[in-house]
């Protein structure tokens, strides 16, 4: 059976082939610390959920979760449901940022490079499949707006993996943040789309509202020089930390 289900994600994901390492890494990361079950997290909140790969593995560690999950391509939503109609999920075909509206988002030839920001050279230069190809229009919200009537459990998790939109998304999300227990975000130490926020904003931000950083996830690195250009950063409320260890 875990064979069948590595081998589906691996379908979803296989244009981006550091994505399934990753994900794996999450859960040989959690099951060797369970730094997870020590946060006691109830609740996940995924933004930039794809067609469900992250709800797929950390399910795994955290079962039979209240899971809440975003993603604004037609497509991918609509995969994202089926994939995961096993699990506790209530799905929004939503973008997140820091207004409500309708906006469009550039669809890339793998889909997982999809963005709301232009894309810089380098990306394309790490990824040739990963140019955009078209646009398409997508509903866009504040994550407080959505979740503000959600009756949400303690011990909150909140993925986030959007394609360079961080500080947007933040911005729109400032009060549900302020309950998280722990922020799992992929974050980039080079401008891989135009105006993005990068790492050290990311850090200085959740640092000042309260977090520690405790390293990454994983770090993919650039296959031309060997230094790491992005990774996913994992940030523990303060007074939580001391539970983890």
């Amino acid at each position: 059976m875990l064979k069948k289900t590595k081998e589906s994600i691996r379908k979803f994901v296989n244009v981006f082939g550091y994505e399934i390492v990753k994900l794996e890494n999450h859960i040989a990361h959690a099951k060797k610390g369970n730094w997870l079950q020590k946060l006691d997290i109830q609740t996940i909140i995924d933004i930039g959920s794809n067609e469900g790969q992250f709800i797929e593995q950390i399910s795994r560690i955290l079962p039979n979760r209240r899971i809440y999950a975003f993603e604004p391509i037609k497509g991918c939503y609509e995969k994202l449901v089926t994939n995961t109609r096993k699990f506790d999920v209530t799905a929004y075909n939503y973008g997140l940022s820091d207004y409500n509206g309708e906006t469009e988002i550039n669809i890339s030839e793998n889909f997982v490079s999809s963005s709301l920001l232009g894309m810089e050279n380098l990306h394309r230069e790490m990824y040739p499949k990963s140019g955009y190809t078209r646009k398409e229009t997508i509903q866009i919200a504040r994550l407080d707006d959505i979740l503000k009537n959600e009756k949400i459990n303690k011990n909150v998790l909140i993925k986030i993996d959007v394609q360079g939109y961080e500080e947007k998304v933040i911005a729109g999300a400032t009060n549900t943040i302020d309950t998280a227990t722990a922020i799992i975000i992929e974050t980039s130490f080079q401008p891989l789309y135009n105006k993005q926020w990068l790492f050290n904003d990311v850090y200085q931000y959740f640092i000042g509202h309260g977090f520690t950083f405790m390293g990454f996830a994983e770090q993919p690195m650039w296959k031309v020089t060997g230094i790491p250009l992005y990774g996913d950063a994992i940030f523990i409320r303060n007074e939580m930390v001391k539970s983890v260890f």
